[in-house]
């Protein structure tokens, strides 16, 4: 019998081909809802618990695509969605794609079903973000402080050279999406077209 509590997941929104947040192309994640509330947070807009859409478990990773190395969680705090998250690591493990997880949690602050994804994620990062330590020139960290922990056999050995990375996504009605964290100038030229 499938619990009804972790069948779904509260998300603000879900980025197919991603090349940015994570080894390969992944489908990226965005939770709804963070208590964590730290300084200098740029998605904050996420904080808010009763905003984004429910999503079926099954439904995220029916939706990722055949060339898709992994998935990518983060927010949000996607750990205060704990059963939740379990649930779509291990969906996602049995489907064959890798995970990567975003966490503010330190390890010795999870326990129970926040813990267990954490340890069946193949990448994590963890910390809170600190503004005083921000540093956009790390990769697949936003502040100093933040650690990446590699957690399964599938990443042994993967070299992480620090750069400052973003990606443009041009959607179907012909809006642009930009990720990362691109330098001022580059952002207005892109969006201003100047």
């Amino acid at each position: 019998m499938v619990d009804k509590t972790s069948a779904v997941l509260r998300v603000a929104k879900i980025l197919h081909g991603s090349a940015i947040y994570g080894p390969g192309r992944r489908t990226v994640i965005w939770v709804q809802g963070c208590s964590l509330g730290c300084e200098g947070c740029w998605n904050d807009d996420l904080w808010p618990f009763e905003g984004g859409r429910s999503e079926r478990i099954e439904d995220i990773i029916d939706s990722v695509g055949d060339d898709t190395e992994g998935i990518t969680l983060l927010g949000g705090e996607p750990l205060q969605q704990p059963r939740a998250v379990l649930r779509l690591i291990e969906s996602a493990k049995s489907a064959g794609l890798t995970t990567m997880l975003y966490t503010g949690f330190e390890p010795h602050e999870l326990k129970g079903d926040a813990a267990a994804a954490l340890l069946l994620s193949d990448i994590a990062v963890v910390g809170r973000y600190v503004q005083e330590k921000r540093n956009t020139s790390l990769r697949w960290r936003g502040s100093s402080n933040q650690r990446i922990l590699i957690m399964s056999e599938n990443y042994q050995g993967l070299e992480i050279e620090e750069r400052n990375e973003f990606e443009i996504h041009l959607e179907e009605d012909g809006s642009i999406n930009v990720f990362g964290y691109p330098n001022p100038e580059i952002l207005e030229t892109i969006l201003n077209g100047v």
